[in-house]
This record gives C-alpha cells, structure tokens and sequence, in this order.
C-alpha cells in the first residue's frame, strides 16, 4: 500500500486559500494564454485581472506564460 500523506506546507496553505475571483479555468486560460503573452510583452502595465488571478494560482499555466514569454522575446 502507498503511503498518500502529503505535508501541508505554508506555502501549500497560502495557495489553497487564494482568492480565486474572477475565475478563469485551465482551459480558458490556455485558450487565451497567446494573446495575453502577446499583450503582455507590447505593454509591461498590461491588466488581465482573470489571467493575473489565475497563473498567480496555477504553477502550470504560469510556467507557460513564462516559456511564451521568455520565447517571444528571444524572438525580438
């Protein structure tokens, strides 16, 4: 049998209490996450308060917004 028991760190804590408002899932994040590079990389103050919201909760989605990011601007 596999033992299952997680630490709950304070980190882990921070993240499961984070305000999730306004929510943005998964999905739409990724299918919004190009544009939203986009407009990021033209405008450094650019404010998607649902994608800021939501990458700042979801350590996968921010790391590719972060891959996007940095490979847009390799690019320029």
């Amino acid at each position: 049998m596999t033992d299952r028991t997680t630490v709950l760190t304070t980190a882990r804590a921070a993240n499961l209490l984070l305000d999730t408002d306004p929510y943005l899932s998964c999905d739409e994040c990724f299918a919004r996450l190009d544009e939203y590079v986009e407009q990021l990389e033209q405008d450094p103050d650019h404010d998607d308060p649902a994608m800021r919201t939501h990458l700042r909760g979801c350590g996968a989605c921010a790391d590719e917004a972060d891959a996007l990011l940095e490979m847009l601007r390799s690019e320029a």
